[in-house]
């Protein structure tokens, strides 16, 4: 079961990732890393379509 939480996680960061590459949050905000997947996902593909 670790080998889950740790692609999740490492999805996550990823997405967090992209996420500041992109503009929309900055590595200062720490309450992003409180996000789940599916919120990341979301507001990823919410971006990406805009």
């Amino acid at each position: 079961m670790p080998f889950l939480r740790e692609a999740v996680e490492r999805k996550r960061e990823q997405f967090i990732r992209l996420l500041v590459e992109a503009g929309v949050y900055k590595e200062s905000d720490e309450w992003v890393k409180n996000l789940t997947l599916s919120e990341l996902v979301y507001v990823f593909n919410k971006h990406k379509s805009e």
